[in-house]
């Protein structure tokens, strides 16, 4: 079987380097930069912090950044999109949404851009509302942890409130 060690590059001043081993070091940051593209989806950020966490130099890391957005292989706009729709088709809201993009790197204004166009999916609200109401508005405690739950799951109070009324039209009214 195979070891996952954390591979690490030698530290070498990249001032001190020859041309040849300039160009080398730049050319390995890159290797790793696309190899770690080629796994998964990565924000800019979370891909400078996982080659600079190898030993990369800064210079390098900026190199294979700028190669790679330049060439369209790495694209915080399309990362955010896509990172949107799939925790939205995991049942999660607006604002746990906005957290695991900043988690995940995406700056603010990327993050804004791409939950602009997102709307919460109220067949999912209602599923949602199912599994832990199971149909059942009489006990006002459990409406209260569904509540609770949604919020948890990073939906906003008018999303969670939309999705009650159409639910139960009669829960609105005890919870404003």
């Amino acid at each position: 079987m195979q070891s996952r060690r954390k591979k690490t590059v030698p530290q070498a001043d990249p001032r001190t380097m020859t041309q040849t081993e300039l160009e080398d070091l730049y050319a390995r940051t890159l290797d790793a930069a696309a190899r770690q593209l080629s796994y998964r989806a990565l924000s800019a950020a979370a891909l400078r912090d996982k080659l600079t966490g190898q030993g990369y130099p800064d210079e390098a890391v900026e190199y294979a950044l700028a190669y790679l957005t330049e060439h369209g292989f790495l694209n915080d706009e399309q990362y955010a999109e896509s990172a949107v729709r799939s925790y939205a088709r995991r049942g999660y809201g607006t604002l746990r949404i906005r957290q695991e993009l900043t988690r995940r790197g995406v700056d603010r204004e990327t993050a804004q851009a791409a939950l602009a166009g997102h709307a919460p999916d109220p067949d999912t609200l209602r599923a949602l509302l199912d599994k832990r109401l199971h149909g059942d508005l009489s006990d006002r405690k459990e409406v209260q942890k569904a509540v609770a739950f949604l919020q948890r799951r990073g939906y906003l109070w008018e999303d969670i409130r939309r999705a009650l009324n159409e639910y139960g039209a009669e829960i609105a009214a005890d919870f404003d």
